[in-house]
Formats: structure tokens, sequence, C-alpha cells
């Protein structure tokens, strides 16, 4: 079991700086957390689980006692050669692969069954983003994700429209997933101890998008565009945003755009923050024509 004092003599050993601000480097070290969190992916003899940055081992660990077959992904070489060393004698231990997670395609690791793979990983809070907008991505092979992340980050991801947490990060993630936090983590559960509370953010593949496929690229492009002036009125936003700059390439008019919004019983004064999902689909329609 990983504590404090085993890392510290991992790092003595194999000569590793730890960087907490610069890599996000804050391990996990509460056994209790810990077997929560491999709780929490539902894995079992069977299932395969793939594990973003698994950094020393302590959670892969526990998700190894869960008998799942396990493909662990970590960039660092110097921790690669750890968990090498930790874990040679582990059977269901199928791969380490150095690697950023983000230049993997998951479909060998998903054995080409589509929502059968297992995504779990305690994530740099610089990297939430991206990983994010990579599951979206690869959401094809993904069973269940479980991605510690910071609390404020999974607050917005949760969050319900006309909230102050709710943001463009919302509707991204709920294009493809059903968000819930499974529990908060406090700070004193990780060495280094980072300055935040954490979150187990558990993202389940939705049976039916609310977004159809073929329209999920426009609609996301509509709500980045629109976010960005989330306390303007639905109007104001996609005129600053998009209409203003693009009058030379003969787009419509603001006027033209509050008829059309009126015309399709939306209403021009609305803010961004208070559309849903289903609702931006159909904005992203009107303003196609």
């Amino acid at each position: 079991m990983l504590n404090s004092r085993a890392i510290k003599e991992l790092c003595r050993q194999y000569h590793l700086a730890i960087s907490p601000r610069r890599m996000g480097q804050n391990f996990l070290v509460d056994p209790r957390i810990l077997a929560r969190i491999a709780l929490a992916i539902g894995a079992g003899a069977g299932d395969k689980i793939l594990e973003i940055g698994a950094g020393l081992g302590a959670l892969t660990e526990a998700l190894l006692a869960t008998g799942a077959e396990l493909f662990a992904v970590e960039r660092d070489a110097k921790f690669v050669q750890v968990l090498t060393d930790r874990f040679k004698e582990s059977p269901n231990l199928k791969k380490i692969v150095q690697s950023d997670i983000l230049d993997l395609g998951l479909e060998s690791y998903a054995a080409g069954i589509e929502k059968s793979l297992l995504v779990v990983g305690n994530i740099p809070f610089s990297m939430t983003s991206p990983i994010l907008e990579y599951l979206l991505k690869e959401r094809r092979w993904v069973k269940r994700a479980v991605l510690t992340i910071q609390k404020e980050v999974a607050q917005r991801i949760v969050a319900k429209p006309s909230t102050k947490e709710y943001s463009s990060l919302t509707l991204l993630v709920g294009v493809a997933f059903q968000p819930s936090i499974a529990f908060l983590i406090p700070p004193n559960c990780f060495y280094p101890q980072p300055k935040v509370t954490s979150a187990v953010l558990q993202l389940d593949p939705l049976e039916k998008p609310v977004v159809p496929t073929e329209e999920e690229e426009a609609v996301l492009k509509l709500v980045r565009l629109i976010f960005t002036h989330r306390r303007k009125t639905l109007l104001n936003a996609l005129a600053f945003g998009h209409f203003e700059p693009a009058r030379a390439r003969n787009l419509i008019g603001k006027q033209e755009l509050a008829d059309r919004l009126r015309a399709a019983g939306i209403d021009p004064v609305r803010r961004p923050e208070t559309f849903d999902l289903a609702e931006m689909g159909r904005l992203q329609r009107v303003l196609r024509g």
C-alpha cells in the first residue's frame, strides 16, 4: 500500500522529482478512497479497465484487486519503471503503456467491442477539459468513466441551466454522458496535499443522445460561441460572437435573426445560460435555416 512514507522512499530509490504545481502530481494515499473509486467503476473479472495516469500505482493496486484486466497508461518513463517493478507479478495487469492518453485510440483496448471499456484516473486539473473532449471523441468504446477532478469543475459539469455553475463544459459532457458526482475527496487524502477539494465524477454513456450525431459538431460550436457572452441576451450573444464580424460573408443581420428566433418560438432576450442541450440543438437548426 502506498502512503506518504512509501512515496518518499520510491522517490529516493528511483530519483523521482514530484511536481504538484507543474505536472499535477498529487497522489491519492487514502486506502478507503482508493477502494471507493474501484467500487465506483463497477469492475469485476472479465471486465477491461484503462487507467489514465497510473503514476506510482496506488489506484492501480486497488483496480487490480477487482480481478479485471487492466491497461495502465503513464507518460513519465521513470513512473513506468516503478509500475513495472511493482506489478511484474500481477497477471491481470495486461500492459503498461508509456504514452500521453490523448495520443491513444481506445478501440484496441476495448478489443473492438463497443461500450466495453471502463476508464478511470486521477486527472491533473490542467488536463480536465482536454481529457473530457478526448472521451467525447472516443465514447464509442467507453462503458463508464470515473475521474477524480477538482470539485468546482465537477460541479460545473453536473450543473443545471440558470445556475452560476452552468457552462459550456456542462453541455459538452452532456452530449455523450450522464454525469454525476460519486463523492468528494478532501485534500488530506493526497500527497502532496492540493489546495482544493476533489470530486469523483462518474460518466455513464447516454442510451439515446440528446443531439443527433450529425448535428453534434455544429451544436457544440454554437455552445462555445454564445457562452463566451453567457450574461448577454441570446440575440446580443449571437451578434457579438458571430454576426457582427461576419457581415462581410453576407450572413443574416441582427433584425432578421431576431425575427427568425421569434418565428421559431425562441425568445431573443433569453440568456444563453438558460438553454439546455435539447434547446441548443433546436436553436442550431433555426440558425441553420
